[in-house]
């Protein structure tokens, strides 16, 4: 949550490392649809749990040797890499071991738990690293211990009724899943407008993520308490209060109706926080505070049909490879989506990116509004 702050903050990057800092996680998941195509239908996945655990998670102890934010881009190449396996096995879990009447809301409620936790978490970072920021390294250690942990007790977690699939022998290992991915475009189309919507949204994401450190850190001055508080805290509150209602509603709503709700709330953060540095309506820090409360409350929603939304267009088959593709079309806007931030923020201003990032979550919601009503007039199929 802090690794684009400490690399302009401490490790005193340029707006261009910054950048390529956040292009990270998404470019990593290009992998996405290989682990996807690799594991749908098996049902022994511990073994590779424990390696994704070890170089995805445990790998983090390598901080204690990254000197220079190029030396951070690298580690969390590795580490995002490995986490692209992680996530659809996650959701197999959720799609097999959970009825669908009740799956939103128990996620709902790990969002909450997961949210608490990261709340008291990032206000100890937040004062540690103000107190000595180089001591970032010692923090993601620890963080990088306990992520092992939890990947441990996730290969406990047995998970029945898995499909088999007869996998072809003669497919080549790199084509493959391209060709998977062409077919299911091909045949479901609601799930490839779905895809679409979340493309769209993704650009308006990631475009505001390179303009968000310096414009918190060099145009507002703001600490690593105060970031924390706004980015992390704040961000994450509003989804540990806002999860469960998100989960009740996915359990009742269509999820492209219900994405399209959450990105027209998501539209007004970008608006907002850039906002806080010219209004007269309250400090400015408390209106960045303000800004990522609207952030967390859209985010509730969109994280429930991130993780979730794929085992709707699955309908009972194992949606590891849905969500793989899901996992690696992010990859493809995160080649582009930081740059044309990047280039909005130093050709023009960072008004140009956060409006530009808008205007990206408002053009999302129309395509899932668009989706759903052709969906439900029968018109896909």
């Amino acid at each position: 949550m802090l690794q684009e702050i400490i690399a302009r903050k401490t490790l005193l990057s340029s707006n261009l490392v910054v950048t390529f800092v956040t292009m990270v996680w998404p470019v990593a998941n290009l992998f996405s649809i290989y682990w996807g195509e690799y594991l749908e239908g098996r049902k022994d996945r511990k073994n590779l749990f424990f390696i994704a655990g070890i170089l995805g998670r445990l790998s983090l102890v390598v901080t204690f040797f990254v000197q220079t934010g190029m030396h951070l881009v690298l580690l969390l190449l590795l580490v995002y890499s490995f986490n692209t396996f992680i996530i659809p096995v996650q959701n197999s879990i959720f799609q097999f071991n959970y009825r669908r009447k009740i799956r939103g809301m128990l996620f709902g409620f790990s969002q909450t738990v997961y949210s608490i936790f990261l709340v008291l978490t990032a206000f100890i970072f937040g004062r540690v690293l103000d107190y000595n920021e180089y001591l970032f390294r010692f923090l993601f250690t620890i963080v990088g211990i306990f992520g092992f942990l939890g990947i441990i007790t996730l290969m406990k977690i047995k998970v029945e009724g898995i499909p088999e699939m007869v996998k072809n022998a003669r497919a080549h290992p790199f084509i493959s899943p391209i060709i998977a991915t062409v077919y299911e475009f091909r045949k479901n189309k609601p799930f490839l407008m779905y895809e679409i919507g979340f493309m769209v949204y993704g650009f308006g994401f990631m475009m505001a993520l390179p303009i968000i450190p310096q414009f918190l850190v060099n145009k507002l001055g703001m600490t690593y308490t105060q970031i924390s508080i706004g980015k992390v805290m704040i961000a994450n509150a509003g989804m540990a209060v806002f999860s469960p209602l998100a989960g009740f509603l996915e359990d009742r709503l269509n999820p492209i109706l219900f994405s399209g709700i959450s990105f027209i709330i998501l539209g007004f953060y970008p608006l907002l926080l850039n906002l806080s540095i010219s209004q007269s309506i309250m400090d400015p820090v408390s209106f960045v505070y303000f800004s990522f409360g609207v952030f967390s409350l859209g985010m509730a929603g969109v994280m429930m049909n991130w993780t979730l939304g794929s085992i709707y267009f699955a309908r009972g088959r194992d949606s590891v490879m849905l969500q793989s593709v899901h996992v690696t079309l992010t990859a493809f806007r995160g080649l582009f989506a930081p740059l044309l931030g990047y280039f909005l923020m130093t050709r023009f201003s960072d008004t140009a990116g956060f409006v530009g990032s808008s205007l990206m979550f408002f053009m999302a919601s129309v395509i899932m509004f668009v989706t759903y009503k052709k969906c439900r007039d029968g018109l896909y199929g």
